[in-house]
């Protein structure tokens, strides 16, 4: 298996400033999710009030949006993501669950020496990693020794593949991609059910528009 440069890794992440940040949700959740990939957020809110547990691991965590609207409270919070921005502002929003933060990036082994986790959301991050999805997917396995037994993992990924995208989701997938943000045109759900299957006992994925909800214990 190849291993992705450390310039794919920081093209996929690099659009992620305080800037953009600050205009992010309105953008994706509320114009491109709806739009483009017609799965509206709130099927991936619903995802997250099914799964959260109390003690949970966030890898990779966006604008902290899907945990601060899924209407569940923490014992434990941990935020994970290879973006400080990201961090910063999703601590932020979420500061009244007083979240620990860690820099890491997935597709390393994570050296975190810390109780596992309960449940853990890896939640709009597989689209963005370099390679093809079976490699991706070295992501869970390093998130792997973070989990308790019988955690559940889940979260969403927008597939390139065996989908119809709409002319909005054309362009942005062109757009994505040549930017090196999102790598996801051979992405598609054979191969995230395969390997989610081939690394956990019980997987439910469903597909809305083109993004693919997944969860697994």
């Amino acid at each position: 298996m190849s291993e992705p440069s450390d310039d794919a890794i920081a093209k996929a992440h690099a659009v992620y400033t305080p800037l953009s940040l600050s205009f992010y949700d309105v953008a994706v959740h509320g114009l491109s999710n709806r739009f483009a990939w017609t799965c509206p957020t709130s099927k991936i809110v619903d995802l997250y009030a099914r799964h959260l547990s109390p003690n949970h691991l966030e890898a990779a965590v966006g604008t902290g949006l899907f945990l601060d609207r899924a209407g569940r409270n923490f014992d434990r919070l941990v935020l994970l993501d290879i973006n400080a921005a990201c961090l910063s502002v999703s601590a932020h929003r979420l500061r009244r669950f007083h979240p620990a933060c860690h820099e890491a990036n997935l597709l390393s082994p994570i050296g975190l020496q810390i109780p596992p986790f309960d449940s853990v959301g890896l939640n709009y991050v597989l689209h963005c990693l370099p390679g093809p999805l079976s490699e991706k997917l070295v992501a869970v396995d390093h998130l792997r020794p973070l989990m308790a037994d019988g955690a559940v993992l889940f979260g969403a990924t927008i597939l390139g593949k065996g989908v119809a995208p709409n002319a909005p989701a054309r362009a942005l997938f062109r757009l994505y991609n040549r930017k090196g943000v999102f790598n996801n045109l051979d992405d598609d759900l054979g191969a995230l059910a395969e390997g989610l299957k081939s690394r956990f006992a019980y997987v439910e994925i469903e597909q809305q528009g083109l993004v693919a909800l997944f969860s697994a214990r």
